[in-house]
């Protein structure tokens, strides 16, 4: 895969068309049923996505939501060739991060072996604003983000925000009262923030 800054998948696409993710990784997701009622809802919202024209995604390639929303597209994407998955990869140390952090590696190489293509940005996660220079990337190329995030400081929250004043059309998948969901929930039923999605 070519690691340039501006990846020639986005260079003849209509910013139109481009979706980002963001949200929170696996120590900040609610497990077993929610967890899955959670994953649902988000699916349900990339098919919304998809029947809007959104035909590339951008993915930080992140463990947690950014891996349930690529692993959902990729299987999507049998059924939709148009749809083409970029990963947007923070630095060049990335799968150190991954080692160093506890993240699982399989998934990180899972998403690397699948992506349409890959973008690598420069320098090392120690370095100071790499994941925010990963999430701006991805934010300023985009039409639409799909966040799935708690209010609160948090990298995930930062980037819908920044998307919202951007004028990005958002999804934000609620996590503020997920202790409080009925075990059977439907996706349609989870809190939402959207506007122009």
């Amino acid at each position: 895969m070519e690691q340039l800054a501006e990846h020639p998948l986005l260079q003849n696409v209509p910013r139109e068309r481009v979706l980002c993710f963001t949200g929170h990784r696996p120590e900040k997701l609610p497990t077993g049923k929610t967890l899955q009622i959670l994953t649902e809802t988000l699916h349900y919202y990339i098919n919304i996505a998809v029947t809007q024209g959104y035909t590339h995604f951008l993915t930080g390639l992140a463990d947690g939501v950014d891996y349930l929303a690529a692993e959902y597209l990729f299987t999507l994407r049998q059924r939709y060739p148009i749809i083409q998955v970029i990963g947007v990869q923070p630095c060049e140390d990335y799968k150190e991060f991954f080692c160093t952090h506890g993240y699982s590696l399989p998934r990180l190489e899972y998403m690397l072996s699948n992506v349409n293509g890959l973008v690598i940005l420069p320098g090392s996660y120690r370095s100071y604003g790499a994941f925010k220079a990963r999430n701006c990337y991805m934010v300023d190329r985009s039409a639409a983000i799909i966040a799935v995030c708690s209010e609160g400081r948090s990298g995930s929250m930062q980037t819908f925000s920044y998307a919202v004043r951007q004028g990005l059309a958002h999804c934000r998948i609620c996590l503020d009262n997920v202790s409080g969901y009925h075990p059977y929930l439907s996706p349609q039923e989870w809190e939402v923030q959207r506007s122009g999605f």
